[in-house]
């Protein structure tokens, strides 16, 4: 898509949408990524590009028009290492942090090539650090396993050598080939060599000019003579000597180029040095860059900057002399997202998350909406009244936001911080609820107000699970009143999700180690007598394992329970406390024989769409279900769709349009399903890349 930027002023913020409302066709993907900061940063003749960890920004540099590219779109992976434009033959290179390369044509095809990751001559992590242009069609890869030439028209390797030692750059001079590394620069002579031996290479020391014990990063060519950094300061070698060029003081030198008039060298942690030819020097004013990755300058004398801070935007400059500008574009403030609520059309999002021993983790990237195409986000960092009350500590600031819930005909959203209790938003103001205005309790030796999930029920009512309190289950009435609830009989506070079944029994998962699932009837709010607790266990009913990590009541007020051993049903109704009710687990057909539904899956997501039918997110990707779950509709992996990560955290189905939110480890997307609420689905298929089930799946 393709929008355009209202104008660049000196020290203020372009706003452009970056993802702009549109109904997608069915079967088809959009991608929710944060785009808060260019990485790294390369220019065509008419065209700048960004590139962030997941995605490319392409800018064009008079129109100020933009486009972004991710895996929805064309591109193969996600984890961006960085990128670099070929000008000699207008192919845009894309080298991700495992090694695979995408070549953009200019007609828009992309071309991978995975060669690099199936190397078996080097055993362990690979990674590329520098590409050097050599013509159209040869380029030259500093990697740590070695240097590779590659044709990039053939996409085939011309050569690579194997050098034992990480190459952080290469360069080409003067019919020699360079290669910097920790144990200095080597060289061979590229006419009549075998570069494939890496014996064929010299180590450069004191006969050549460089000294005995040093390490090397980064070349350029300017004014005719190679320029290098060596123990972190810039040199020329000319004439088989060094010649010294400058220093930065507690600095590292981290990259040259030389793409204008000017040579600029970037060092860490936040300064950029500028060369002109006739001699003068000067650094690039403003504080533009705190953190440089790399800088280009284009034949007007605009500096385009990438940038290492995080959500640092978009930095560019008119020249050398000029003070900085920043592009900031919406989209949701980074990739975390941990729960999601989908209501009127309008998306929620809360970011926070626990760890593996459901302990908080601090994430202060707060909650956000994503509302007729735009974000907007709310967090401590923009807004005063999500600081906690002593303004000399961030201490009691609310964060980790893990459940969110927005109440349909109101407007209200609720809020559930793990650390300090529970906010509404309504409008524009925010309300907080702790210990002091509500019947939320603090954790049992632990000084925080841990809500953990909420629901509501038929009568407006919002019930909020209220982790390790004395009294873990709480209850805001409608008109505002408060009730907590001990669920005696259990002996259970360690609770997380919540959902409400048709009877109005609240289910919760359960968080001490092997613990299971509780239903729990309060009977009537006044009457601590009439109050009903269960807890079911592999011990007392069909659950194979206690490790529970999901719960969701379907349209039929159902209990799909999402565990580490696949998925079970309560379907008990009103009796849900008798003894019979002890859940069950769908058998399907897999190649001809029975199996447990899900089995061999992780489950740590289910999200229900209008026709009834399950979305399933896995540690192995997405499954659509349909509604009785004794058929796989469809399943989604991060080689057969864009889905950018196997790891699935949370699902929330718009139950309007049918527009599925897809929340994975390493970002956002959505897909457009064909089901709506009122049971609808519409006559197409699903579309996927290339098959929804593999012919492998087992379980």
């Amino acid at each position: 898509m393709r929008k355009a930027l209202l104008s660049i002023f000196t020290v203020l913020i372009i706003v452009g949408p970056a993802l702009a409302q549109n109904v997608l066709p069915i079967g088809k993907w959009r991608s929710h990524l944060p785009l808060r900061t260019g990485k790294f940063v390369t220019q065509s003749e008419d065209k700048v590009y960004y590139s962030t960890n997941y995605s490319i920004l392409e800018l064009d540099k008079e129109e100020l028009s933009t486009r972004f590219l991710s895996k929805v779109n064309g591109l193969s992976n996600i984890g961006i290492e960085f990128i670099r434009y070929n000008p000699l033959s207008d192919i845009l290179i894309v080298v991700y942090k495992n090694t695979v390369i995408d070549l953009i044509k200019p007609g828009g095809e992309i071309v991978t090539m995975s060669q690099i990751r199936n190397f078996s001559n080097f055993i362990g992590e690979k990674r590329i650090f520098d590409i050097h242009i050599e013509n159209d069609s040869m380029v030259y890869l500093a990697a740590n396993y070695g240097v590779s030439k590659i044709n990039i028209f053939a996409n085939e390797f011309a050569f690579t050598t194997f050098t034992g030692i990480a190459v952080k750059s290469v360069h080409l001079f003067d019919g020699a080939i360079y290669a910097a590394t920790e144990e200095g620069v080597y060289r061979a002579m590229v006419s009549n060599v075998n570069l494939d031996d890496f014996g064929n290479w010299k180590l450069l020391g004191p006969e050549d000019g460089f000294p005995l014990d040093y390490k090397a990063k980064a070349f350029a060519t300017f004014n005719g003579t190679l320029h290098l950094g060596i123990n972190d300061t810039l040199w020329r070698y000319t004439d088989n000597r060094l010649e010294f060029v400058h220093y930065e003081n507690g600095s590292t030198l981290e990259f040259l180029t030389h793409e204008g008039t000017h040579l600029l060298a970037g060092f860490r942690p936040g300064r950029i040095v500028y060369f002109h030819p006739d001699g003068t020097q000067g650094i690039i004013i403003g504080n533009c860059v705190e953190t440089p990755n790399y800088a280009i300058e284009d034949s007007k004398g605009r500096l385009w900057f990438g940038n290492d801070r995080v959500r640092n935007g978009f930095r560019m400059s008119t020249g050398v002399t000029e003070f900085c500008s920043v592009m900031e574009f919406d989209s949701p403030w980074s990739e975390s997202a941990w729960d999601m609520d989908v209501v009127n059309g309008e998306l929620w999002l809360a970011t926070g998350g626990l760890d593996q021993t459901l302990s908080a983790r601090f994430n202060s990237d707060g909650f956000a909406s994503f509302i007729d195409g735009q974000w907007t986000i709310y967090n401590r960092q923009l807004r005063e009244d999500l600081k906690g009350p002593d303004p000399t500590t961030n201490d009691d600031d609310p964060v980790d936001f893990v459940t969110i819930l927005a109440q349909p005909g109101n407007g209200k959203v609720f809020v559930g911080s793990y650390t300090e209790g529970l906010i509404e938003l309504e409008g524009d103001n925010i309300t907080q609820y702790t210990e002091i205005n509500s019947s939320l309790q603090r954790a049992i030796g632990d000084p925080r107000v841990r809500v953990s999930s909420l629901a509501l029920d038929d009568e407006g009512n919002l019930w909020v699970a209220n982790n390790s309190a004395p009294e873990p289950l709480s209850v805001r009435l409608a008109d505002g009143t408060w009730r907590s609830f001990s669920m005696p009989g259990c002996n259970q506070n360690q609770v997380f999700d919540l959902a409400i079944d048709d009877e109005g029994y609240k289910w919760l998962r359960l968080g001490n180690t092997s613990a299971g699932v509780l239903v729990f009837d309060e009977g009537a709010l006044d009457d601590p007598t009439d109050d009903r607790c269960r807890v079911f266990t592999s011990n007392n009913s069909d659950l194979a394992t206690n490790n529970v990590n999901c719960l969701a009541a379907d349209l039929e007020g159902n209990i799909w329970v999402g565990t580490t051993e696949g998925i079970f049903i309560f379907e008990c109704g009103g009796s849900a406390f008798e003894p019979e009710c002890r859940g069950s687990r769908r058998i399907v057909e897999v190649d001809g024989f029975g199996a447990f539904l899900l089995e061999t899956e992780e489950v740590q997501a289910i999200a229900v769409d209008g026709a009834n039918r399950k979305w399933v997110g896995t540690k192995n990707g997405v499954f659509l279900l349909s509604a009785n779950g004794e058929e796989q509709v469809a399943r989604f992996t991060e080689d057969n769709s864009p889905l950018f990560d196997n790891d699935v955290i949370e699902i929330a189905v718009d139950q309007e349009s049918g527009e599925v939110f897809i929340a994975t480890v390493t970002g956002m997307l959505s897909y457009q399903s064909d089901a709506v609420a009122g049971g609808r689905t519409h006559k197409s298929e699903i579309e996927v890349f290339p098959n929804p089930v593999r012919e492998d799946y087992d379980g």
